[in-house]
């Protein structure tokens, strides 16, 4: 058992009057202690749902991140995408529309860093899972994830390559029951350091957070916005506000809704179904909102333009695509 890790469990612990937040250098210091497995299974466990019960403040994640960031390997910054997406939390109601805008921006000629985890037994559709119908199967290391940015623009590396203990972590949920604050930290990892970053979150005020944790990196810019279902999408049924960190500065951005009609919940996740939207062959009310409003929430922050014409250059960009190749085939 580690004495040191037990005083930072009794911070936290000790209740409304004795128990206060980390500090940034304490919450590194913690998790630095929890991912280097220097901790007892009961530490870990006492630590992470005290955190979940109260909740983290943006302080404690960005010194957890820190220590998340210190032991990515350097190698991964030779990949140098322009863009990070995040992928964790997986579709429940219907297909990971945003893959086809993640491919519209890979056939611009934009190079998309894609990563995430998934988590047994959550019944979830992960894009490691949809993606290799779009012809692009996970990296299984950083030298394949190079020759695939290279080839089709875009890369998806599982969490597992990227951070073993983080991805631990995440899967402890068939344990607890409950997720932890190992969702949100790989979400915000960025373990490319690219100059944009995606993050797609659930829970409400849960994009504030992020957003005060982002300002403390002013060496990349981000959106951040409660997606469909927590996965980097927008669901254009209805306004959705885009946090934009630019600079240690944040900005919101209301996207207007694209569509008047809500979108029933697919009966079957089929994912030749977003190849046949691609193509043209079929129609889906939710896809047709969705990946242009998910396109144009891209466009924001990589353009740095307003709604209106990120609107107009999403819409642009999918009728100029090309529908004839499979996304993330070689050219």
């Amino acid at each position: 058992m580690s004495q040191q890790f037990s005083e930072y469990i009794k911070i936290i612990g000790k209740g409304q009057k004795g128990g206060r937040s980390l500090t940034r250098e304490e919450a590194y210091h913690a998790m630095k202690m929890v991912l280097a497995r220097q901790v007892t299974g009961e530490q870990r466990g006492a630590f992470l749902m005290l955190l979940r019960t109260r909740e983290e403040t943006p302080e404690e994640v960005s010194g957890f991140v820190d220590a998340c960031r210190e032991l990515i390997a350097p190698e991964l910054a030779t990949l140098a995408p322009q863009l990070d997406i995040g992928c964790y939390a997986g579709k429940r109601r219907q297909l990971p529309w945003y893959l086809l805008a993640v491919a519209v921006l890979a056939q611009k000629g934009y190079s998309i860093m894609l990563h995430g985890a998934h988590e047994p037994g959550s019944g979830r559709l992960y894009a490691s899972a949809a993606l290799p119908t779009l012809g692009l199967s996970a990296a299984n290391d950083i030298s394949q994830a190079k020759q695939q940015l290279a080839s089709y623009g875009a890369t998806y590396l599982d969490l597992s390559h990227l951070l073993e203990p983080l991805d631990d972590l995440i899967k402890l949920r068939e344990v607890f029951g409950l997720r932890s604050c190992a969702n949100t930290l790989a979400r915000l990892l960025n373990p490319t350091l690219a100059k944009f970053c995606v993050q797609g979150v659930y829970h409400m005020h849960l994009d504030h957070k992020h957003c005060r944790v982002n300002e403390a990196y002013p060496t990349f810019d981000a959106l951040c916005f409660r997606g469909d279902g927590g996965d980097p999408e927008v669901n254009s049924e209805r306004d959705t506000e885009l946090f934009i960190t630019r600079n240690g500065h944040t900005q919101e951005v209301i996207l207007p809704p694209q569509t008047d009609k809500w979108a029933m919940k697919d009966k079957q996740m089929c994912c030749e179904d977003m190849l046949a939207f691609w193509g043209g062959s079929q129609q889906h009310n939710y896809a047709s909102q969705s990946v242009i409003a998910t396109l144009a929430s891209y466009i924001i922050l990589l353009e740095n333009c307003s709604t209106t014409e990120a609107l107009t250059l999403a819409n642009t960009w999918w009728r100029e695509r090309n529908a004839t190749q499979l996304p993330f085939r070689p050219q």
